[in-house]
């Protein structure tokens, strides 16, 4: 067994990856700014914790993998368990889709609780320990042979500076890594793709003036460019609570107002969201996050990325969150360190690569479906290739036709929970219906 490892940053990341390195190293040490948080309420440093989130199908299992037993406890907890396409009524590129029981049953909750189950998990690793209230200041390598020493931090209480030596450092700290900067100082250049999507979500928490629940466990709006450009989401969440969030793209004012919130549901092509907010009252203040952009660094591509140093979570890619993506490849990515240790009685020359590589390929497919979808908005800056018209005009097609035929549907959801390829679209039925310009009414 390998001596010792630390990550930088405690948020889900590194808490995933925190118990995949346990099994393979004596003492892990999970660095974070934050301060310790007992309670199911959102952390100060994690302002996307008042969001809603959505674990999908692959991620779930790969929590599951990671925590035996955790979706039962998350359950027990007050997790609301749904049937993705009886419990969600979604309206999408102009059409309601068709609900029936299907083969997914995925859970839900606000981050908040996640959060604090995972951290009750890691807290019972007698080999993984917390340092809270650290931040992380530079990267310590090895000159000579490349290879990772440790880092320096420096305690956020007394502003004293230390080094924490360990052979291997996993970068969890999400989107504000310095991970390119580390690098850059080392001679090492990281290509970055970033798509300028200048998102805004709005998030308020309701609970209904009846208590008669909705015929739905969570309603989606979505945004249809260039024609719709703006989307709602409505969640339910435990303790009777409902979370409703407005988002826009290309720097769209973010209501922040009841009356704006109001005025934004309005906006929308259909009236179903207003009604929810009329039968309804608010329990929080409007919350709002904005991201600027979408970017992927290609760790996969560089040279000399010192050994024993890795990335994963948003450090490594930062998807749309309204595409819900980011946490559950940050668990299928947690679940192939955990993987790949095993296959290794050491992390030897070249392990950092080939997992970089792995774990691109998780990447590939949730990065193309939001950036397909994304840049079909008109103001929206990034690179646009040959092929992408074709692509948005075949999903299109796709998402028209799933509206009425349960089979493209089920395909469709199998693709978006990371369950199989996009591939699984161009089954001979499914391209049937589309060359035949079949739609079921």
């Amino acid at each position: 067994m390998r001596e010792k490892a630390v990550i930088i940053g405690g948020g889900i990341a590194g808490k995933l990856a925190a118990k995949a390195l346990s099994h393979s190293f004596q003492q892990v040490i999970i660095v974070e700014a934050g301060q310790e948080c007992k309670e199911k309420v959102p952390r100060k440093r994690v302002p996307q914790s008042y969001h809603p989130h959505v674990l999908l199908k692959r991620g779930e299992e790969a929590i599951e993998i990671l925590f035996p037993e955790i979706l039962s406890q998350l359950i027990e907890d007050g997790s609301i368990v749904t049937n993705f396409t009886n419990d969600l009524k979604w309206h999408h590129f102009g059409y309601w889709k068709r609900r029936f029981s299907g083969e997914f049953t995925l859970i839900q909750q606000s981050r908040p609780m996640l959060e604090w189950h995972l951290q009750r998990r890691v807290e019972e690793v007698p080999n993984i320990t917390t340092r809270y209230e650290t931040k992380t200041e530079q990267l310590l390598v090895n000159k000579h042979d490349h290879t990772v020493l440790g880092v320096r931090v420096r305690s956020c209480k007394t502003g004293l500076a230390e080094e924490l030596d360990a052979s291997f450092v996993v970068d969890a700290s999400g989107s504000a890594s310095k991970n390119i900067e580390w690098l850059q100082a080392l001679d090492v250049k990281v290509k970055e793709e970033r798509v300028k999507i200048q998102l805004f979500y709005a998030t308020r928490l309701y609970s209904l003036k009846k208590q008669e629940h909705p015929e739905w466990q969570n309603l989606l709006i979505s945004p249809s460019f260039p024609d719709n450009p703006y989307g709602a989401y409505i969640q339910t969440l435990e303790d009777n609570r409902f979370s409703v969030t407005f988002s826009g793209y290309a720097n769209a004012h973010a209501p922040n107002t009841n009356e704006e919130f109001i005025s934004y549901a309005k906006k929308l092509p259909v009236p179903d969201v207003l009604r929810f907010l009329e039968g309804a009252e608010p329990l929080s203040e409007i919350k709002i996050h904005r991201v600027p952009y979408q970017v992927r660094r290609r760790f996969d591509l560089a040279k000399k990325i010192p050994e024993g140093f890795l990335i994963i979570g948003d450090a490594h890619c930062r998807f749309d969150p309204l595409f819900g993506q980011g946490i559950s490849v940050a668990a299928v990515q947690a679940l192939e360190l955990q993987s790949s240790l095993f296959q290794t009685k050491r992390a030897d020359k070249g392990f950092g690569q080939r997992f970089h590589k792995r774990i691109s390929k998780i990447i590939d497919v949730p990065w193309e479906m939001a950036t397909t979808e994304v840049l079909r908005h008109p103001e929206i800056q990034g690179e646009r290739t040959f092929v992408q018209p074709y692509k948005q005009w075949y999903c299109k097609r796709v998402y028209e036709l799933s509206a009425s035929d349960p089979e493209i549907y089920s395909r469709l959801v199998r693709v978006m929970n990371l369950i199989r390829s996009p591939l699984h679209l161009f089954h001979p039925k499914v391209l049937f219906a589309i060359l035949t310009n079949q739609r079921h009414e």
